[in-house]
Order: structure tokens, then C-alpha cells, then sequence
């Protein structure tokens, strides 16, 4: 099993190769053990050092290596904490730091570079494991991806339209299963939710079983509150946070987080090199805070805060995340510029500090009420 954490990893080569993967988000709680403070100081990412903890816990001896990118300065030093704890377990343990581009902006230039990349991990990963790349395989993988990003994407625009009837933290809940799953094994279950929610008949007879109903479940929102509408941008945001949003009257149209709509963007059109596809697929989605084309994010962010209706932005950042830090600024800038209020906070990748979130949320959730007339 291989793990993976940064969205512009592509799950294709694994599945391509006949290797099983998943991804980590840092849930490190019951009984896997604090790898991390063996490894990493404290005041590092807390995303990382969470990571960390779920791949390499007591509790999760089945990983037999991650796949990292060169996306900021922990995942590298991250990668080097698996390095040498993989070193400790006795065993063989792979681990690649994928390079990745830091500028796009339609050129051929980041493609080619990005596509060298990914042919140096396909490349790694055959020699590591044994296995070999298969173009037949590459084209299921390819649809079997492409069909589960589209129902997630269905799935985001049903909730764009009555976000008062779902909850945020189970939509990216069920994105995190995606991330977690063999794709042709998740794609009746992702098909039986949106049918489900569509009011098709039978919708929930067409796949998934207990686990459509278990996801279903946590995707319904209790009560309809007439709050504002608002989108969730940044750093992944602790789900504690995303309930207590709502029930404070807030209502979650739209969000950009790597753990969340991002990982439903990559588009890839299959070509004569699948590497050069890869890459043009991963590089050409809307970029993250890591990339250098802020102007780019924030106008897809402008657009899709009118398109939803989006009277506010709550952005998240994790303590320590440069790239959080250095972009709030001019976030908030722009979107002051446009009349859209930005709600800051700051979390450990935890559910503590909830209460003193709570006065912080309620008085933004005041001021946009306010500015509405309501």
C-alpha cells in the first residue's frame, strides 16, 4: 500500500502499475502511536506531522511507502521523516519526493518538466515493486478516475444549489473516500449518493451498499438555517469547524481546499504520451496557494462566490503553513476590493480553540447579516 498526501500526486500511475494506494489526511487519532516526535520538531506543520503519525503508527503496518511532492518545505522535510522512519522498521520502505513546477500559465515548458517527473517516479516505482507500466491499464485507470471526479463534481454542484441541506464536513468526508479507494469500487458508490440525492428512483439500490448509507447519513444536515451562504478557502479545515460554522447559521456553498474541491479538478485528456496527459491534466486545474498564480485562484474564487452566492469567505490557515501566511494578505485585500468580508482562522489540525471560534464566527456571521439587511 502507498500512500500519497498532496493533490497533484496522480493516482493514475499507481493504479496504471497495479499498486494500491491511499491517501493520507492526517487522521492519526485512536490507536496509532505519535511517530512524529521522534522525527519532527513541534513547530512544524501539523498536516505533516499528522501524516506522519497515520503512515507510520504502530497501528498502520501496511503501508509499504509514500509518495510525496516537493509542494513546500515540510512535505520535503516530511519525506525525509518517513525516510528515516521507514529505515527503523526493518524493512524496505519507498519513498519519492515528486518534483512539481511552481509557475504554469499555459506553457509547455512546466508540462514537459512536470511529465520528465512523473516518468522518473513510473520509473521508481516498477524497479521498487516489480511491476510493469501496462497502456491498456493506463486507459482504464484514466476513465475510472475521470468518472468518479465527475460524480464528485455533480455532488458539489447539487450542494451549490441548497447548501442548507448538507453538511460540509460529510460532502469532503466523501471525498476523502474517494481518495482512499480502488476508483471502479467506489464509483456504485459515489453513483448511488448522487442518484440518491437527485431523487432518482432506486438511487440507492444502484451501489454502495452500507457504505452509501453510511456517507448518505453524514452528508444530511439537520435543519435548514437561513444564514448566509459563505465559501471555505486555505489550509484543510478541522471538520469540527466546518459543523460549527453551521450551526451557527452559516451555510458552506463552495469550497477550495486540496482536500476537498481541488482534488475534483484534474481533467486529464488522454494523448499519445500519457505523462505529457498527466501533467497537463494536473498542472492546468485551478492552482493552490503553493503555486505562483494567486490572481488566477482568487478570480476562479470571485466567480464561483457569485455564481453560489457567497456572501463571505472563511479562510483557514495552519499554524506554520508559509504558504497560507504569505498569500492571507493579499487574499484579503482582493476580496476586500470586491465587497466580500474574510473570516480568519488559524488551527493545529485540531478540533481545539472551538470556543473561542465560536464568538469569532457568530460576530462575522452578524456582520454579513448586517451588510445584507437581514
Amino acid at each position: 500500500m502507498l500512500g500519497w498526501v498532496c493533490t497533484y500526486t496522480p493516482e493514475e500511475i499507481f493504479a496504471t502499475l497495479g499498486l494500491e494506494s491511499c491517501r493520507l489526511y492526517g487522521d492519526d487519532r485512536g490507536e496509532y502511536s505519535k511517530a512524529d516526535l521522534e522525527y519532527l520538531p513541534v513547530n512544524f506543520c501539523p498536516l505533516g506531522r499528522a501524516c506522519l503519525n497515520e503512515g507510520m503508527g504502530k497501528g498502520n503496518p501496511s503501508l509499504t511507502g509514500v509518495v510525496l511532492t516537493a509542494s513546500c518545505h515540510a512535505l520535503v522535510h516530511l519525506a525525509n521523516a518517513f525516510r528515516y522512519a521507514g529505515e527503523r522498521r526493518g524493512k524496505e520502505f519507498f519513498v519519492h519526493l515528486l518534483d512539481l513546477p511552481r509557475t504554469f500559465d499555459g506553457n509547455d515548458a512546466a508540462v514537459r518538466a512536470f511529465s520528465s517527473s512523473l516518468r522518473a517516479l513510473a520509473g521508481r516505482l516498477s524497479s521498487f515493486y516489480g511491476v510493469a507500466w501496462d497502456e491498456g491499464a493506463f486507459s482504464e485507470a484514466l476513465q475510472a478516475h475521470q468518472s468518479v471526479r465527475r460524480l464528485l463534481r455533480e455532488l458539489y454542484q447539487l450542494r451549490m444549489g441548497q447548501p442548507e441541506n448538507f453538511r460540509a464536513a460529510g460532502l469532503l468526508e466523501i471525498v476523502r473516500a474517494a481518495g482512499r479507494a480502488k476508483k471502479d469500487e467506489f464509483h456504485p458508490v459515489l453513483d448511488g449518493i448522487v442518484n440518491t440525492l437527485k431523487g432518482n428512483e432506486n438511487g440507492e439500490s444502484r451501489g454502495g451498499g452500507s457504505q452509501a448509507a453510511a456517507l448518505l447519513a453524514g452528508l444530511r444536515r439537520r435543519g435548514s438555517p437561513r444564514g448566509p451562504r459563505l465559501l471555505v478557502a486555505g489550509s484543510p479545515l478541522p471538520f469540527a469547524y466546518l459543523d460549527l460554522i453551521e450551526e451557527l447559521g452559516g451555510n458552506i456553498a463552495g469550497d477550495d481546499l486540496c482536500q476537498g474541491y481541488r482534488y475534483c479538478l484534474p481533467d486529464v485528456e488522454e494523448g499519445p504520451d500519457p505523462f505529457i496527459s498527466l501533467a497537463r491534466g494536473y498542472l492546468e486545474r485551478v492552482p493552490c496557494p503553493r503555486m505562483l498564480a494567486g490572481r488566477e485562484r482568487f478570480s476562479h474564487l470571485l466567480s464561483l462566490a457569485r455564481e453560489s452566492g457567497a456572501r463571505g469567505i472563511v479562510y483557514h490557515a495552519l499554524k506554520f503553513c508559509d504558504a497560507s501566511l504569505y498569500e492571507y494578505p493579499l487574499f484579503r485585500e482582493y476580496f476586500a476590493g470586491a465587497g466580500i468580508p474574510v473570516l480568519y482562522l488559524e488551527t493545529e489540525y485540531r478540533d481545539a480553540g472551538l470556543e473561542q471560534a465560536r464568538t469569532r464566527i457568530q460576530a462575522y456571521l452578524e456582520l454579513l447579516g448586517e451588510q445584507a439587511g437581514d
